[in-house]
């Protein structure tokens, strides 16, 4: 007999730990192991709205699986919402199972935690359940990725780069040249601190805050913020590093004292069997010409390795290109995502739907389209006009005479003074094309206003000719989309969309609507190839132009290919001028510049950023940049951080 039960208080929580823990697995279930979601709990549980909802499945009363959950409370949409979660934080979740031949199928065990997330979300016990953080080899995954009922709402979230310790591993350029010189100019210890030892916690805090200050007031980086400043995430690290011995940190002190010297820098991990997982860093900011991060990740490995520490030392969640200097390994990892279903509208009579916008017509809808406010009633249908008769064929041509006539007539009037409206408007037509070129190839609509908006701009004067190399329609957000719209919208009405956000925003940004040129290349298969053929092309109409387009270093695989594709073109003589931008904050590389921009090049980033989060459905206005890529979107219209670097950097 199996059966699911639900774990609500500390008490119960507590007296879980002897059958949780014979569950666990080392290097597999680390942040939903019950000593760490105990210790999350146990600062979380007095904060407003949290609900303890731990799911047990048993089996003839042996506990086979656990399904750690908590409600918080949450806003989507500027409204309030009831959210279930992970009861924990960490780079990796999932559900445990028990294993063995006398015991349920791991895959029942998920299928009935599954059901319980369903039935939450049927009885409005919660409006939305995101679960992140799965590891894509995790049995979990596997069992959702699987269900016909849940497959769809599984999506990939990121990658967990990792160093395989039981092999050679990379170290990144000029990391030994940089030890020498902190070594040579700094005195500097190496030490391990188990725990709370010599009261690190709050040593390595003030670091950590350090860092923060610095790149905000020096840097501008408004985003940046310290963990440490939430007292309830520090909390919960406090109970894992005086409650347990799996919090590892290693630290570069000013002296051979451990308990007085003075942290200059440091890396926490928490040991999970034969793997350190990496949580978190910090430097302060008067070493950053030494490249202290790279350096003691150097001083860490060598470390582990002599004394034999682990087999695996995982960097974390984030693709960030110092993380792949070390590595080519990576875990990629999944969010879950249920909401309850939309109402679906009413039918109607007619095929169309009074209010909606029309589909674009043709395979793909790369040109901007205004829809009507209300479906149109079909014309009548007229007979086929009457070609000219003989005769009026014969006038319309005429004798050669004639037709001499015409031409000196037009002649005449071509060489008549242009009215003032048509000089007026050849004159501004000749100082466009006079100004200075700067060439914009945008991988997907949202890309030209999140990453390169400001940069746009900020430089009025400009000419902007914008490509458009795909049309977006490998978005996800179709999906989330027709849920929200309670019906099915097709491709091309979606494409459609996306191109009338891409319009608006454009012109927010100043850009000519004549200058915008849309390549067509398929969303998510471009080739390097490809692209260069649109360089080339646009390198010949303008050839003393600036060509700019996203970083050779974005994790995105469009993104990196436009960028590699431009970087060749440069190399090969094709342009001159050549500008890279990275994807902020996803990648931040601080040998890139950060772009200065003026109040007015701020808020004309944001003026484009808002057309990408309009919703207005009678005019075929869906939000679609804001469901796409929320986070992004949302964070830029914040902070408006841009980065742009040369064909150089690597």
């Amino acid at each position: 007999m199996i059966e699911t039960s639900i774990c609500r208080t500390t008490e119960d929580l507590a007296a879980l730990r002897e059958e949780w823990e014979a569950l666990e697995r080392p290097g597999e279930s680390y942040y939903t192991s019950h000593r760490f979601v105990s210790a999350w709990w146990e600062s979380y549980r007095h904060a407003p709205g949290y609900r303890l909802h731990v799911v047990l499945v048993r089996q003839e009363g042996q506990l086979v699986g656990v399904g750690p959950f908590a409600f918080r409370p949450e806003k989507r949409e500027g409204q309030p919402v009831t959210v279930l979660r992970w009861a924990s934080h960490g780079d990796y979740m999932a559900a445990l199972h028990a294993r063995g031949d006398s015991v349920a199928n791991p895959k029942t065990v998920s299928g009935l935690i599954l059901d319980e997330l369903q039935r939450v979300v049927d009885d409005d016990e919660a409006q939305v359940v995101q679960l992140t953080g799965i590891p894509s080899e995790s049995d979990f995954a596997w069992h959702i990725r699987t269900s016909q009922q849940h497959h769809q709402r599984l999506a990939f979230l990121i990658e967990n780069p990792w160093i395989d310790l039981r092999e050679p591993y990379a170290v990144p350029s000029h990391a030994r040249k940089y030890r020498g010189k902190l070594e040579r100019e700094r005195e500097v210890h190496l030490h391990t601190f188990a725990g709370d030892e010599h009261g690190i916690l709050d040593r390595i805090a003030e670091v950590h805050r350090a860092e923060k200050n610095h790149l905000v007031e020096a840097r501008g980086r408004s985003e940046r913020h310290s963990l440490y400043d939430d007292d309830r995430r520090t909390e919960h690290i406090r109970q894992v590093f005086t409650t347990t011995d799996d919090a590892l940190t290693f630290a570069y002190l000013d002296s051979d004292d451990p308990a007085t010297g003075r942290v200059l820098g440091y890396r926490t991990v928490f040991r999970d069997g034969r793997r350190l997982l990496s949580w978190n860093s910090a430097y302060l900011p008067e070493l950053e010409r030494y490249r202290l991060g790279k350096v003691l990740q150097l001083a860490i490995l060598e470390h582990v390795t002599q004394h034999d520490l682990a087999d695996e030392f995982d960097l974390g969640a984030g693709k960030y290109p110092w993380k792949f200097e070390w590595t080519p390994h990576q875990r990629p990892t999944y969010r879950y995502l249920l909401k309850p279903p939309r109402p679906a509208p009413a039918k109607t009579s007619g095929p169309a739907r009074s209010g909606k916008p029309a589909a674009a017509s043709g395979s793909s809808a790369t040109s901007a389209k205004k829809p009507s406010a209300a479906a149109k009633p079909a014309a009548a249908p007229t007979s086929p006009t009457p070609g000219p008769t003989p005769a009026q064929a014969a006038a319309q041509s005429g004798p050669r005479w004639r037709r001499a006539v015409r031409r000196g007539v037009r002649g005449a009037i071509a060489r008549m003074p242009e009215p003032a409206a048509q000089q007026a408007k050849r004159v501004a037509r000749t100082r466009r094309l006079r100004r200075e070129v700067s060439v914009w190839y945008v991988p997907h609509p949202d890309d030209e206003s999140i990453f390169m908006g400001g940069s746009i701009a900020a430089l009025p004067d400009h000419r902007h000719v914008l490509v458009l190399l795909t049309a977006g329609e490998g978005s996800q957000a179709i999906h989330s989309l027709r849920r929200r719209l309670g019906q099915d919208i097709g491709l091309e009405e979606f494409v459609a969309a996306r191109d009338r956000e891409f319009v608006a925003a454009v012109q927010r940004l100043g850009v000519d609507p004549r200058d915008v040129h849309r390549a067509g290349r398929p969303d998510g298969g471009l080739s390097e190839d490809a692209v260069l053929d649109v360089i080339r092309r646009h390198a010949r109409r303008h050839p003393r132009a600036a060509h700019r387009t996203m970083s050779y270093l974005d994790p995105h695989t469009d993104h990196a290919t436009a960028g590699r594709a431009l970087r060749r073109a440069h190399r090969e003589g094709l342009v001159r001028d050549a500008g890279f931008y990275l994807p902020v904050p996803q990648v931040v590389d601080e040998r890139a510049d950060r772009v200065t921009l003026s109040e007015a090049a701020r808020a004309a980033k944001k003026a484009a950023l808002a057309e990408y989060r309009l919703w207005d459905p009678e005019q075929g206005r869906y939000a679609i940049g804001r469901r796409s890529v929320s986070e992004l979107v949302t964070y830029h219209h914040r902070t408006p951080d841009e980065r742009v670097h040369g064909p150089d950097l690597d």
